[in-house]
């Protein structure tokens, strides 16, 4: 795979499972805050959720809230797991 380029600034949308036809994408967008996060124990972009593909008028979902995105993971990984969208 190749390495994705992101700054502290930039937005990037994070999928949660992979788009297929005939299935409603699981998103999020966000606000990179740090390119190189491991509170967690791995490495990951941090970000406030500013988009979640699931919120509606009545449940904002995710949004506004701080979340950590993997840079890679063990299960579901697939070419354009995470989007930069500011480039």
């Amino acid at each position: 795979m190749t390495t994705l380029q992101v700054s502290k600034g930039d937005v990037i949308r994070a999928y949660d499972f992979k788009p297929m036809v005939g299935r409603e994408d699981c998103f999020i967008e966000g606000e990179v805050l740090d390119t190189n996060n491991t509170e967690n124990g791995y490495q990951a972009y941090k970000i406030r959720v500013v988009r979640d593909s699931w919120s509606d008028a009545k449940d904002a979902g995710r949004v506004g809230i701080e979340m950590f995105v993997p840079w890679r993971v063990d299960f579901s990984e697939f070419q354009g797991r995470i989007i930069n969208l500011s480039r």
